[in-house]
């Protein structure tokens, strides 16, 4: 009866442990990361988890000698998973089924539904997050979407990795990719090589934002630090040597220009069909190069794959040699071994998709225009002339957001978040935003305005832009003045199948792309005749952005190259190209956006 008693005692005063919500995968297994607190032991960590003591000693055997404040502990979790098929057929109503593709990471399928990784985590309790399964299945809280945004995610698997090195003790620390971070520049950051980065980390599909990845430690780097103390003294000159003064020389009409063409044609055994697209426009801008004789030209084509490992043999390759322009490749992580055949040879190297943000070379022109630049041509909508309303929804685009806010600045503007129940709501937001009951309340103001619709779901878009558009029809119909105005959008509305595009021009709706070609102009005309002609199908922007490659550059070697191809616009088709220069030892960057007007009558403009 005493021992019962002082049982009941000593497991009344115990300390109650707060269980830790942090798990981290370590070789495949799943544990919790358990930071020791004043009062913690073996016995209460082991009742607090539900394992036993003998599996916390066996996960961290330097527990047996006893524990100390603040000491990481990793407790092994005993995953009870749900094969119920009633449970799963529940699920489908509040879940979308999401299945891995090639290439995706934890973080991008995050960013994608605007979702927060920790909820992705908590609604797949098996789910690794340094290791996912092309075809593995995963649920994605439809109730979730759009609560949260690219650089949360960013910070949640920066948590992830901070807690897998508190948790281990294996010689490596974790860390995770940011976007435009590449082998050669991650190599560089923690001073190990490529071929070690590549020998400690999956990159067999190419270097993906938001991979968790593993360093050797420097303590542990030793070896690799002797070996290259070792390098021949021209080796290292050239691992050192910086990408500044490169002088291009451009080639005589008489010449024969040879041209690398470097895309992944196939990742993972999977065809793509967009640079093979990219290639045939390509082909159709050194036809009429041809035919106009500005020059011949010899073209090789080579399927990187994605592969940082194939792009070093291809250009270690006797067929490469002589190379005098690269257009390619198309990712970050390939571009350091191009780079040094680029710096030997004084050849530029045409980037002709991506936004390289970490790479820094005299040698890269970049034909993705510069972000920095991107709202330059809107700068009369916000001169201060206009009253600027911002419309959100329940579900909105934080990026085109964080965007318009920083346009804005100091700039007054309303704030409003549009909702639907049986007739379009507008609550006020900020206090600059009046309590309104309909649109007309703002409509019959004489000053022009413009709405920037941030809601990226269709049917808030839609409903938005009907319900903008009718009220000036209500407006006008009474023999009342309505104010002009524009409405500003993005265009990732182009992924809406179904929004009836009439809205666009009754809105005067203004978006900022990247690319654009109207179908309807004389010179696209022309082309899509060729390309239909040639290929049997009709051309997308993959197609039109070669031609452009092919046109600007190919031509550009024959005597703009000279002058760094600087201090001129080029416009292939319908969209310009002008290229700056970003500074000393950095890249060119197209500085050209297009601003696509859709017109009252009907017409679509572009500047």
């Amino acid at each position: 009866m005493i021992l019962a008693s002082l049982s009941a005692v000593a497991t009344e005063f115990m300390p109650d442990i707060a269980k830790s919500k942090v798990i981290v995968f370590i070789n495949g297994k799943k544990y919790y990361v358990h930071t020791v607190k004043s009062g913690d032991t073996l016995y209460s960590m082991a009742k607090a988890y539900d394992v036993s003591e003998e599996a916390i000693k066996e996960a961290n055997p330097m527990a047996a000698d006893g524990l100390k404040l603040d000491q990481t502990i990793k407790i092994p979790v005993a995953d009870n998973v749900v094969t119920d098929a009633k449970e799963t057929k529940k699920r489908k109503k509040e879940f979308v089924e999401h299945k891995i593709r090639g290439g995706e990471t934890l973080y991008s399928i995050a960013r994608d539904y605007n979702i927060s990784v920790n909820t992705i985590c908590e609604d797949n309790p098996g789910l690794n997050p340094q290791s996912l399964a092309i075809g593995q299945s995963i649920w994605v809280r439809k109730s979730d979407m759009g609560s949260s945004s690219e650089k949360e995610a960013q910070a949640e698997m920066d948590a992830y990795a901070e807690n897998l090195n508190k948790a281990t003790d294996d010689g490596f620390e974790y860390y995770v990719v940011k976007p435009g971070e590449t082998v050669y520049s991650l190599a560089r950051r923690f001073e190990i090589t490529e071929q070690e980065f590549a020998a400690n980390n999956d990159i067999a599909g190419g270097l993906k934002a938001g991979a968790v990845i593993r360093i050797p430690k420097k303590e542990a780097n030793v070896n690799q630090m002797e070996k290259n103390m070792e390098m021949p003294e021209s080796e290292l000159l050239a691992a050192q040597s910086s990408d500044e003064n490169i002088i291009f020389r451009a080639l005589p009409s008489d010449q024969l220009l040879n041209i690398a063409l470097m895309l992944p044609f196939n990742v993972e055994s999977k065809p793509n069909s967009s640079y093979v697209e990219f290639y045939q426009g390509f082909l159709l801008g050194l036809e009429k190069i041809k035919k106009e004789g500005r020059g011949e030209s010899k073209l090789t084509v080579y399927n990187t794959e994605h592969n940082p490992v194939k792009v070093q043999n291809i250009v270690k390759s006797p067929a490469f040699e002589g190379t005098n322009l690269i257009i390619g490749p198309v990712y970050e992580d390939e571009l350091s071994p191009v780079l040094q055949y680029a710096r030997e040879n004084c050849t530029p190297v045409v980037s002709p998709l991506a936004d390289i943000k970490t790479v820094k070379s005299p040698a890269i022109y970049q034909l993705s225009p510069d972000p920095a630049k991107k709202y330059d041509k809107i700068g009369d909508l916000i001169d201060g002339g206009r009253d600027i309303y911002l419309i959100y929804a329940d579900s909105f685009d934080k990026e085109f957001e964080s965007e318009v806010l920083a346009l804005l600045k100091d700039k007054p503007y309303a704030a409003y978040t549009y909702s639907f129940n049986q007739k379009s709501i507008f609550t006020p937001r900020n206090p600059a935003a009046r309590q309104i009951e309909v649109m007309d309340d703002i409509l019959k103001e004489e000053k022009p305005c413009l709405f920037v619709v941030l809601a990226n779901k269709e049917t808030d878009v839609d409903r938005i832009l009907g319900t903008i558009s009718s009220s000036k029809v209500a407006i006008t119909e009474k023999s009342e003045k309505s104010a002009p105005y524009m409405v500003l959008g993005t265009s990732r509305w182009g992924r809406f199948n179904n929004i009836d595009h009439t809205t666009y021009f009754n809105n005067n709706v203004v978006m900022i792309s990247t690319y654009h070609a109207k179908r309807d102009s004389q010179v696209v005309r022309e082309f899509d005749s060729r390309y239909i002609e040639a290929y049997n199908s009709l051309p997308s922007l993959y197609a039109y952005r070669g031609y452009d490659a092919a046109i600007i550059f190919c031509t550009g070697m024959r005597s703009d190259i000279d002058y760094n191809m600087l201090d001129k616009k080029y416009t292939p088709l319908q969209t310009s190209y002008q290229f700056s220069h970003k500074g000393e030892g950095d890249k060119y960057v197209n500085q050209e956006w297009m601003r696509i007007n859709y017109n009252s009558n009907y017409t679509i403009t572009i500047e």
